[in-house]
């Protein structure tokens, strides 16, 4: 059974021949068709987001109007893991994370049918809602900045109708946003004295104005033989008509309005590189290939900036993905290429054969291309992660060619014919390759089993997957392809070992006997081994990813609510001057200024040049040195992005009922916090002493003297002060957007405020507001957030470079414990700690099942429950690798290090099972057990050496270089597996044939006692 299929491949090599150029031809048309992107498609967060924008509302009225009924609705989804509720004085926000069980499609389409039953609760003039999930292939491609100058009449038209159609008809792009840039509106602004001189019910003109303007079908009428609908029209389509629209006999709406076409006057801050500038963000179509399209995307970028129609405007491009992804992967692929020119000189220098060391190599490229090909078959994509993936498997595809090529030869080096040898050979060490190949690719098979959405899943699922394929193809490769090479390259043949291998065989012989007879002390050495374990455990620091390999960060502001505009865009602009006085010092590429007129909160974010003259962490710290010091209207800090797993800004939340008293408790938690070290500072997520608030009493007396009732009066104020959108004009071949309010001064005075008219029908007059309302002054939070309901205060904490997320928890813990929380209020540690659980516990989930399954496979292999067992010592020794590895050369244990603990336990038992697999057939030949083991391990030396240093320097480069994948660096992955495999290999050539000697023993004696129990007693015996 073992001698079919490398009988085969000799005796047909045509057959073989051909196989093996249809497998060449397709890898090189999937390498030149599969897409190239960032990340692969299919990640899900398990998380939806809705959010439904009400401009000029209070935070309190955005909850009781809009976050209660949206809730209400929400809250009976089956599968909501957790509901995060936000109202401020923009939009009202709804985070829900979904259990890992309820597929992506499901969640959104029964979140759509509750927003539906809950628009109908909602305020009248919230007519839509927006749901976003996150999904790599809907995030931007590129974004560009677009400075405009102050002469351009209407920019949002400039940008709408040049730039956005002619990134639009780029080929591969999807959708083009244009934001931050105010669109031309037609403004209906009364004037409150001229209302009152002509007595005019504002409330009937508004209702009025908002039932005109329309069309609407009739019907059909039969005339004259003849079928013809018929259709009521109404429209306005020019500003004089509105102009002229009468609102009652003698008077039209400019007598009591202005009406004109302009700008949207905004105090929103949006900045690029100290200048006023829109964004221009492209997203690119399924399947296409990233890089072509943002180079397309940006070639017409310059083509635009040459457009007279622009003169003067700028487009800059100032993030590409393309850019990404072709620098990680020049990056990867050199790596790959010079990890596989230091596998093949380590194979060159250990057999000293050109012949050999071309056929084992040969395996290399065949096998990544057989891979590329299934991931383009299977509908994969050539992302950063599958790119690491084959980074990996560089150094481990040869494993089985070494393994196998090695062994026909040496029976060559025996004095075999050429076809006997290459059977034989394979046959000898076939199903040993087969189950130590299934072991490494098993340690994948738990991603099957696990539902959890965590970075540890998405990576090790991703980068797997290219692994698997790429050894699956090695050991097609070794067990078909390599006997058949052999007998072209039939004059090849093993040189001897050199001296230096063979006085490094005669020493481990005599080292592997000793440890064979004297078991005691080889006991010792193996515990004191792993006492030493404990010295790096204790001080590896953990962490979720290496925050200085991301290259932004944000300076963060807040500034008085009581500053004017004017005031809010000095502070900002002193910093700006500062980052562009310091721009090529500190390696800034650009720099992105974003605060919205309704928040005290804003932020600039800071983008830095990939190589940078300072790191990271150098710039952070010394913007640090160079902020404003805080002073009375702003106040600085440096924080970090926090849509990224790996900052370290981490949360916490307390939670009770009164917004009041959580803001107070908030604030006292924030002190305990910031004041602990290693925290750099410690803020509550809303204004922290809330927003200066004025609050208009109904008087219930006047209302019924007047006849009037309090929704009414309350929905008067509210468009004094807010306004309403009417039904656009159409205006030739685009909609203008149509706005009725009050004047500036007259709703920007409180005074001018209380003496706007209110039409009574009681009186048949107008009443001014001052005589229904009375004014009381407060304060009011910045926003409202609620946790499954329960009214939620968020405090961010940025911690101190050097101070891991996951310390984070003890420093809260510490610093919260000695704090009295009233009945009903209590504090619980935020999102940001339960990714990290969630992490760790799949990375201990995924290392426990992939040792299950690993021993389940040798217990195939040996027959034997026992055995395996010895084998399955060196996954400790491979941990005692890896942490030391960490240790020396100051790595923090992040999510890479853990994926390469997995990978680990796959790979570090190979040269085990190849080992013990020898030692079985040399009993079953006739040896004794000791002479056995000598022998395997004489014989399995070099092969054993050569797949792990091969491995090991495939790894070099990942391991010593600073390259990162989207700021997540990849060393830890290296560093782990070399170091875990760099001592399991030395430990298994001793310790796994002594455990086996051990466990035989053991097995030996239990079936001794077990067949004693059986006997009879002697009397009894005949």
């Amino acid at each position: 059974m073992r001698r079919w299929l490398p009988a085969f491949a000799y005796d047909h090599p045509v057959t073989v021949l051909m196989g093996c150029l249809a497998l060449i031809v397709l890898g090189s048309i999937a390498w030149m068709r599969i897409p190239i992107q960032l990340l692969p498609d299919g990640i899900e967060t398990g998380q939806l987001v809705v959010r439904i924008q009400n401009p000029g509302s209070a935070p309190r009225e955005t909850d009781d109007q809009v976050v209660r009924p949206v809730t209400a609705q929400l809250s009976t989804i089956p599968g909501v893991k957790q509901l995060r509720t936000t109202a401020d004085a923009q939009s009202a926000s709804f985070n829900l994370e979904f259990y890992p069980s309820v597929p992506s499609d499901e969640a959104y389409n029964l979140v759509v049918d509750r927003m539906e039953r809950a628009m109908a609760d909602l305020p009248s003039d919230i007519d839509r809602y927006f749901i976003f999930k996150f999904n790599p292939a809907d995030l931007p491609v590129l974004f560009a900045g677009v400075t405009l100058p102050e002469t351009v009449d209407d920019p949002y038209h400039l940008l709408t109708r040049i730039v956005q159609p002619r990134l639009e008809r780029v080929p591969g792009v999807a959708a083009v946003d244009v934001r931050g840039v105010p669109q031309r509106s037609v403004y209906i602004e009364f004037d409150r004295e001229k209302i009152l001189a002509h007595g005019v019910d504002v409330g009937s003109v508004q209702r009025g104005l908002q039932a005109d303007n329309f069309q609407m079908a009739a019907g059909r009428i039969e005339d004259r033989g003849q079928v013809r609908f018929v259709r009521s029209i109404a429209t306005l389509d020019q500003v004089d008509q509105l102009r002229r629209w009468p609102v009652q006999e003698g008077i039209v709406l400019s007598d009591i309005a202005t009406v004109e076409l302009r700008g949207t006057l905004s105090s929103d801050i949006g900045r690029l590189n100290g200048e006023q500038a829109a964004i221009v963000l492209v997203r690119r179509e399924a399947g296409a290939n990233m890089v072509e399209v943002t180079r397309r995307i940006e070639r017409e970028i310059e083509s635009l900036n040459e457009d007279p129609r622009l003169e003067g405007a700028q487009l800059m491009a100032f993030f590409s993905q393309g850019d990404l992804v072709v620098e990680a992967m020049d990056n990867l692929l050199w790596t790959a290429l010079v990890g596989g020119v230091l596998a093949v000189i380590v194979l060159f220098a250990f057999l000293r054969e050109w012949r050999m060391t071309l056929l084992i190599a040969l395996s290399i490229p065949f096998s990544l291309l057989i891979t590329i090909a299934v991931l383009y078959f299977r509908g994969d994509s050539l992302n950063l992660l599958a790119l690491m993936g084959l980074m990996l498997a560089v150094g481990m595809v040869v494993d089985n060619a070494i393994v196998v090529v090695e062994t026909i030869y040496r029976r060559r080096a025996d004095g075999e014919g050429a076809r006997e040898a290459a059977i034989g050979g394979v046959s000898e060490v076939n199903l040993a390759i087969i189950m130590s190949t299934a072991t490494t690719m098993v340690v994948f098979l738990p991603l099957i089993l696990m539902s959890g959405e965590g970075s540890f899943t998405v990576f090790l699922g991703a980068l797997g997957y290219p692994v698997i394929f790429a050894l699956g193809a090695s050991l097609l490769v070794a067990l078909v392809v390599a006997p058949l090479v052999t007998r072209a390259f039939g004059q090849g043949r093993a040189r001897q070992e050199g001296p230096i291998l063979r006085r490094v065989a005669a020493a481990y012989t005599w080292v592997l006997d000793r440890a064979l007879r004297r078991r005691f002390e080889t006991v010792i050495v193996l515990v004191a081994l792993g006492l030493l374990t404990l010295i790096p455990l204790r001080n590896v620091p953990m962490t979720v990813v290496d925050e200085d390999a991301q290259n932004q960060f944000d300076l963060r502001v807040e500034v008085a609510p009581q500053i004017d505009p004017n005031e809010r865009s000095q502070v900002l602009g002193e910093v700006e001057a500062l980052l562009a006085d310091r721009k090529s010092d500190w390696g800034i590429s650009a720099f992105y200024t974003n605060l919205d007129g309704s928040s005290t909160r804003g932020r600039i974010t800071v983008f830095l040049q990939n190589e940078g003259p300072m790191s990271r962490t150098e710039v952070m710290a010394a913007a640090r040195e160079a902020l404003p010091e805080d002073r009375a209207d702003a106040r600085w800090s440096v924080g970090f992005d926090q849509a990224g797993r790996g900052s370290s800004r981490v949360d916490f939340t307390i939670t009770g009922e009164d917004m009041d008293t959580l803001l107070l408790l908030a604030e006292e938690a924030a002190r305990r916090v910031g004041s602990r070290p290693g925290v750099m500072n410690a803020s509550v997520d809303t204004v922290e002493s809330g927003v200066d608030e004025l609050r208009m009493v109904l008087d219930r007396q006047a209302l019924v003297r007047y006849g009037l009732t309090g929704q009414s009066v309350a929905g008067t104020i509210s468009f004094y002060l807010r306004g309403t959108g009417l039904q656009p004009l159409r205006m030739g071949d685009r909609e203008v957007e149509v706005i009725n309010r009050f004047e500036l001064e007259d709703r920007s005075d409180l005074a001018a405020v209380l003496d706007s008219p209110v039409f009574s029908s009681e009186v048949g007059g107008l009443v001014p507001l001052r005589a229904l309302t009375h004014v009381e002054g407060g304060k009011g939070p910045g926003s409202i957030q609620r946790i499954d309901n329960r009214t939620a205060v968020r405090i961010g904490v940025d911690l101190e470079d050097g101070i891991a997320p996951y310390m984070a928890g003890g420093l809260v813990r510490e610093a919260m414990s000695g704090m009295a929380f009233p009945r009903g209020y209590t504090w619980e540690q935020g999102q940001s700690f339960s990714v990290q659980a969630e992490d760790m516990q799949q990375q201990i989930f995924v290392i426990g099942m992939s040792v299950v399954f690993v021993f389940l496979l040798m217990g195939i292999l040996f027959e034997s429950w026992l055995l395996p067992l010895s084998i399955l010592i060196t996954l400790p020794m491979a941990g005692l690798g890896a942490w030391w590895m960490l240790w020396l050369t100051s790595t923090p244990f992040d999510t890479m290090a853990g994926i390469g603990l997995v990978i680990l336990v796959g790979v570090v038992v190979n040269n085990g099972i190849v080992l013990i697999d020898l030692v079985a057939q040399l009993r079953a030949g006739g040896l004794d057990r000791h002479a056995a083991l000598v022998e395997a391990g004489r014989r399995r030396l070099r092969p054993i050496l050569m797949t792990a240093l091969t491995t090991i320097f495939g790894l070099v480069p990942m391991a010593v270089g600073g390259s990162d994948f989207v700021g997540v660096p990849y060393a830890p992955l290296g560093r782990t597996v070399i170091g875990g495999l760099g001592a399991a290999t030395l430990l298994t050539l001793i310790f796994v044939p002594f455990l086996y000697a051990a466990l035989d023993d053991l097995r030996t004696w239990a079936g001794q006692a077990i067949g004693a129990a059986r006997l009879p007693p002697p009397g009894e015996r005949t």
